[in-house]
């Protein structure tokens, strides 16, 4: 008999790249169980703070001392109560049954008991005199996250901010407009009995998870894109227009890309750039299932002005361009609600490097932008060095005029953001204000 759903779920939690026979075991589930395996893995790992840290108020153990699995099971156990709201009993069993050996079943069995009968008796760090470690608690984040977030937003931004970033969000899907609108898009999923509704702008709706993407109706007809509005902003703050000759530097997987490309129209084309084969493919994947024709791809790597122009040039494509959009590589805080792991993974110790990464992708770009040509510069992270700071010197180093990037968008309550530079040329989308990921976009005329 194959494992159940919570065993693979403990599984993936206490291996790093997950163990042998995972794939495997998962495809032998039907689909709610499927859907249960990511709830949990998921789950846990949004919640990983938190949840080691109430279990270290029951356990005799120093949590960083307990092994992977032991770990993972109390873990699972603690959720399944205290977030899932599933009966004690039912908890403590369906992990307890997950274990090997008796002694580990013992120990968490222990642990698990002891916790379901003092729920709710933990003393979390005062809210008055402790305010960062609270928060810190509370939504499951590094502190080194938490006091960029309060030294930047301040105090009431930055726990709004935290407490969305640590929700699940339903999908956004962008409509393929060259061949549907976007009230016949949401039209069709709400027939088919899916939560839908409009998104913020007129290309979007916004989808209730449930079930894979693949499975939604026009999927396969190539209706729709995955995006977010906040990605689709950086697009329309690019401005292309039918017959554009556009350049998406870091495009994969290509949302961004497929978007320029129904824009441009027949008449206009689209270079989508990547310096990883497989994840340029992935951009050749999406057009073909959106039926976009007028996209080339090619694998170059953009910190290097000769290797971009060599490589365009053995592509037989364009060596400048009207419009040029920099999605930089970045350290990736604005996407964390769809992207937990990025909490634990990144370290602040790799923004500096991500910010030299940037500026010099945004140096090369410079080189290949037309006379009077506009450049868009984003990223999906929320740190000044990778944002402003890069932003502000390029701009200064190559003597551009920077613009407003969007000015005709209308968010949530009418504006596009508390933190919009009508001089720098930039503005921010945030989680908490617009119901997006968390966005840079910046803007200048070459």
């Amino acid at each position: 008999m194959g494992k159940c759903a919570r065993g693979i779920a403990l599984d993936i939690l206490g291996s790093q790249s997950g163990p042998p026979g995972v794939s495997h075991a998962l495809e032998s589930l039907d689909k709610r169980d499927r859907a249960l395996v990511k709830e949990l893995v998921t789950g846990v790992e949004r919640w990983k703070r938190f949840l080691d840290y109430y279990v270290s108020f029951f356990c005799h153990r120093p949590v960083e001392r307990l092994s992977p699995k032991v770990l993972s099971a109390l873990r699972l156990g603690v959720y399944q109560m205290i977030l899932m709201g599933l009966p004690p009993y039912a908890a403590i069993d369906s992990i307890v049954r997950c274990l090997g050996s008796k002694g580990e079943r013992g120990f968490v069995n222990g642990v698990l008991r002891t916790i379901s009968r003092n729920r709710g008796h933990i003393e979390m760090p005062s809210i008055d005199t402790h305010l960062e470690d609270y928060a810190a608690v509370r939504y499951s984040f590094p502190d080194w996250i938490v006091g960029r977030y309060f030294r930047y937003f301040g105090n009431t931004q930055s726990l709004s901010l935290l407490k969305i970033q640590n929700q699940p969000q339903p999908i956004t899907l962008r409509a393929n407009t060259t061949k549907v609108d976007r009230d016949s898009l949401l039209k069709l999923f709400q027939d088919k009995g899916y939560l839908a509704q409009p998104g913020n702008l007129d290309i979007s709706i916004k989808v209730d998870k449930g079930r894979a993407v693949e499975e939604f109706p026009g999927y396969d007809q190539g209706l729709f894109a995955v995006q977010d509005e906040g990605a689709m902003l950086a697009t329309l703050a690019l401005a292309p227009e039918p017959g554009d000759v556009v350049w998406d530097v870091c495009a994969a997987p290509g949302g961004k890309t497929t978007h320029l490309a129904e824009i441009v129209s027949d008449n206009g084309f689209v270079v989508a750039s990547d310096v990883d084969s497989g994840r340029a493919d992935m951009i050749s994947q999406s057009c073909r299932r959106l039926g976009l024709n007028n996209v080339a791809t090619a694998v170059v790597d953009a910190t290097s002005e000769a290797a971009v122009e060599s490589g365009l040039r053995e592509r037989g494509l364009p060596l400048k361009y009207d419009k040029i959009l920099v999605d930089a590589p970045c350290s990736g805080l604005g996407v964390i609600a769809k992207n937990a792991d990025i909490k634990w993974r990144r370290r602040e110790s790799d923004i500096p490097q991500m910010a030299k990464r940037q500026a010099e992708i945004l140096n090369v770009a410079r080189g290949f932008l037309k006379s009077g040509g506009t450049l868009v510069y984003s990223t999906c992270t929320l740190t000044h060095e990778e944002n402003e700071a890069v932003w502000g010197n390029f701009v200064k180093k190559h003597n551009l005029r920077a613009v407003v990037p969007v000015t005709e968008v209308t968010f949530g309550p009418g504006h596009i953001s508390p933190k919009v530079s009508t001089k720098g040329g930039y503005m921010h989308v945030l989680p908490h204000v617009h119901g997006t990921d968390g966005f840079f976009v910046a803007k200048a005329i070459g």
